[in-house]
């Protein structure tokens, strides 16, 4: 009895090996990195969940996805407390 054989596993999508690999840079180089970590992420794993199981990389995409939210998080934090102390020392000098 002839069997075929077993199909080959789903390519990974290209972007979200970038994806991850832009978010480890983002959270540990480079903050500007996050945001577009983030954006390549989802994009991904649209990709991957439109091509029925052609592309793999849902993992790579995923952890994309949450470390570039985290670094546009901590982005964005930070520039809000940098607003802050700006805003607090212009007033501090304006009471002289």
């Amino acid at each position: 009895m002839y069997q075929y054989p077993a199909p080959p596993p789903p390519q990974d999508d290209s972007g979200a090996t970038t994806s991850m690999v832009l978010g480890i840079l983002g959270l540990v180089l480079c903050g500007l990195l996050a945001p577009i970590a983030l954006f390549m992420g989802i994009s991904a794993k649209r990709r991957i969940r439109e091509s029925g199981g052609y592309l793999g990389g849902d993992g790579q995409a995923t952890a994309g996805v949450v470390m570039g939210a985290i670094g546009t998080a901590i982005i964005v934090l930070a520039l809000v407390i940098l607003v802050i102390v700006l805003i607090a020392a212009a007033a501090s000098t304006g009471n002289r």
